[in-house]
C-alpha cells in the first residue's frame, strides 16, 4: 500500500496549496481543497496518495502555462519540479 503514497513535507505542501488556492482555474482551487487536510501537520513529512499528488502536479502545470509574472512562474516551476522528484523518490523533500 506504500507504493501507493508518496511522502511529502507537510510545510512545503502548505506552499504549494496556497499556490494553488490563489488560482482563478476551478480546477487549481479543486486540488487545493484536496491538499488542505495533508497541511495540517508542519515539520512532518505526511503521506499523501499517488493520485493526488498527479493531480496537483496537472493543477501546478495548467497554472504555470495561464500566469504571466515571472517570479510566480519561476515559483511555480519549482513546485512542480519538487512535486515530481518527491513523486519520483529522486528528491530529499
Amino acid at each position: 500500500m506504500t507504493d501507493l503514497m508518496v511522502k511529502i513535507p507537510a510545510d512545503w505542501l502548505a506552499r504549494v496549496f496556497l499556490s494553488l488556492r490563489r488560482s482563478a482555474l476551478d480546477d487549481a482551487q479543486a486540488v487545493a481543497a484536496e491538499l488542505r487536510p495533508f497541511t495540517e501537520q508542519p515539520g512532518q513529512r505526511v503521506p499523501v496518495p499517488r493520485a493526488t499528488v498527479m493531480r496537483t502536479e496537472r493543477a501546478l502545470r495548467g497554472e504555470l502555462a495561464r500566469v504571466e509574472e515571472p517570479g510566480r512562474r519561476a515559483r511555480l516551476n519549482e513546485e512542480t519540479a519538487q512535486l515530481i522528484s518527491a513523486r519520483l523518490g529522486t528528491g530529499d523533500r
